[in-house]
């Protein structure tokens, strides 16, 4: 009696284990459609074992991600069967094109949909645009979000790519058209991939990339702008005085800022005297 009560509890234990193990797991989801464009932002997804497998892997997040975010559910959007080289996507976001997909955790190609998958991974799904040269190549931010209180931000965007022995290696992308909120910034990454945006307003933003020369998979970083109501009221004053004078340089706000601390001057000799 002794032993089959230990065994319940040694059983027991371990479901307790798994459980505690599954419970409030979160994976970042991006996804790009068919046309390449964004159809899921770094979405946090709460992923369960949802075939049932034992253990949390890609294809459970890509399920959850359907089930939370496509129209049609997992039902009607998402399907992956067991071939000759283990489970494969049959069918993502609605599309059937014969297995060209890709997916990417943490910035890293995976080897199969059964890779496991950890409480704060990122997930990065995409389906080929390109199904002729299979040109569309992955790209990322060097990190997924940045919060500012300057209201600038500098990113770095590269490449997933192979070197001459087909050794995976990643390489700046150059030329990089920046996308702000599904617009175009007019701003181009440089030589080492880098960017500097200056945002003039608190609030969420989506960052992404496109090139006229590249057919990139489109990154996303999602970036928090909160400059302190100080900061904000300053720079308001600074810019309506350049609206006011369009002719005005960067003399002319340094003008009005000694004009305003000699008033602020003024006035405390004012109080003195009284």
């Amino acid at each position: 009696m002794k032993k089959i009560i230990t065994a319940a509890a040694v059983i027991a234990a371990m479901g307790a284990l798994t459980f505690s193990a599954y419970a409030d797991t979160t994976v970042y989801v991006t996804i790009a459609d068919e046309e390449g464009r964004l159809s899921v932002e770094d979405r946090a997804v709460s992923v369960t074992d949802a075939d049932g497998d034992g253990a949390l892997t890609i294809n459970d997040t890509l399920i959850a991600a359907h089930e939370l975010f496509y129209s049609q559910g997992a039902a009607g959007g998402y399907e992956a069967v067991n071939g000759d080289y283990g489970l494969s996507i049959s069918k993502f976001w609605g599309i059937e094109n014969g297995g060209s997909y890709g997916y990417y955790v943490n910035n890293a190609s995976a080897w199969s949909l059964t890779d496991p998958v950890s409480d704060g991974d990122h997930v990065s799904a995409f389906i080929y645009t390109d199904l002729e040269a299979w040109s569309d190549t992955y790209c990322y931010f060097d990190k997924y979000e940045a919060d500012t209180e300057t209201g600038e931000v500098t990113l770095t965007l590269s490449a997933a790519t192979f070197d001459a022995d087909w050794n995976p290696i990643t390489v700046p992308v150059e030329g990089a058209d920046i996308i702000v909120n599904n617009t175009k910034t007019g701003g181009k990454t440089d030589a080492d991939g880098k960017i500097t945006l200056s945002f003039t307003d608190n609030g969420d933003y989506i960052v992404s990339a496109s090139s006229d020369t590249q057919t990139l998979v489109p990154p996303v970083c999602r970036v928090t702008v909160n400059v302190p109501a100080a900061s904000a009221s300053t720079a308001a004053v600074t810019e309506t005085a350049v609206k006011d004078n369009p002719d005005t340089g960067i003399e002319d706000v340094a003008v009005i800022a000694g004009i305003a601390v000699l008033a602020a001057g003024a006035a405390v000799i004012s109080k003195k005297r009284k």
